[in-house]
């Protein structure tokens, strides 16, 4: 049997503690105060250039009530900005203002000194069977 400390979750979760907590330092580094989600959320509504708050729900797997208190707490600290939606005037688009992209260019630079310093203990076979198993995971 395993001991706890090698055990999956418990690897995993060191895993993500790691990075949440560089990325953490990141963020706090430049002023703000934002915990996990609002960093998806940065990441989700830079990769989506028409982002409606019903395609961050769908991407992120949480419900409407807590995507808004999070956009709001991004709005609140000057990361987005919301503006009518080009194709749909029912709904509003959500983009990352200029302070948005600066912090989220910071956060994925705390994201790559991490995945550089665990990959490089990896062989290039070995990292893509384990981002090979990690999709194969996480499908439905």
């Amino acid at each position: 049997m395993a001991r706890e400390k090698d055990s999956f979750s418990d690897l995993l979760w060191q895993l993500a503690f790691q990075v949440r907590s560089r990325c953490q330092r990141a963020v706090a580094e430049s002023g703000f105060t934002l915990y996990g989600m609002h960093v998806r959320l940065l990441h989700l509504i830079a990769a989506e250039p028409l982002c409606r708050a019903q395609t961050l729900v769908a991407a992120s797997g949480r419900d409407k009530a807590q995507i808004a208190r999070l956009l709001k707490d991004l709005q609140g600290q000057g990361l987005l900005a919301r503006e009518p939606h080009p194709e749909d005037g029912r709904s509003q688009m959500i983009t990352l203002t200029e302070q948005g992209r600066e912090l989220l260019t910071k956060v994925r630079a705390a994201e790559q000194a991490v995945e550089s310093e665990f990959l490089a203990k990896l062989t290039e076979r070995e990292t893509e069977t384990f981002v090979r198993l990690g999709r194969k995971m996480l499908a439905p």
